[in-house]
């Protein structure tokens, strides 16, 4: 194990990402994150929650977070990374929804899937191959 630099951050993981949709789509992303991914709304810690133009999905140990965005524009190569279990499950209820994935196994140890949402926001769900998780599991 190599020694931890005591002046170097101690990174736990990552809190949330924010995506972002245009003002007027606001409950057409509700519905595709909540009804087609299957995100589980949580409340905001934030004192300027009222306004609802920022909404939160529990994601794991971490958070997604939704926000409405004047002049909106989608970038194709940043994406958040989504750790899942039972990616094969979650194809299937992606595929019930119209939505075609691929799977790509070119992360070492891990299959994943690329979507894109509707407002051209990239995702990637992955998750360790049984046989490495397994591996994993008992170690």
């Amino acid at each position: 194990m190599v020694a931890r630099d005591e002046g170097r951050p101690d990174f736990l993981g990552v809190h949330h990402v924010l995506v972002g949709v245009p003002p007027d789509q606001k409950e057409a992303a509700k519905r595709f994150y909540e009804d087609v991914l299957g995100f589980e709304p949580v409340a905001s810690p934030l004192e300027s929650a009222g306004s609802g133009n920022l909404w939160w999905y529990q994601c794991g140990n971490a958070e997604l977070h939704v926000a409405l965005v004047p002049d909106y524009r989608a970038h194709v190569r940043p994406h958040a990374a989504i750790r899942i279990r039972n990616l094969p499950a979650f194809r299937e209820r992606l595929a019930q929804h119209g939505i075609e994935t691929k799977l790509n196994y070119s992360y070492v140890g891990c299959h994943r899937i690329y979507i894109v949402d509707p407002w051209n926001n990239r995702l990637e769900f992955i998750e360790p191959l049984p046989e490495v998780a397994a591996a994993n599991a008992t170690a």
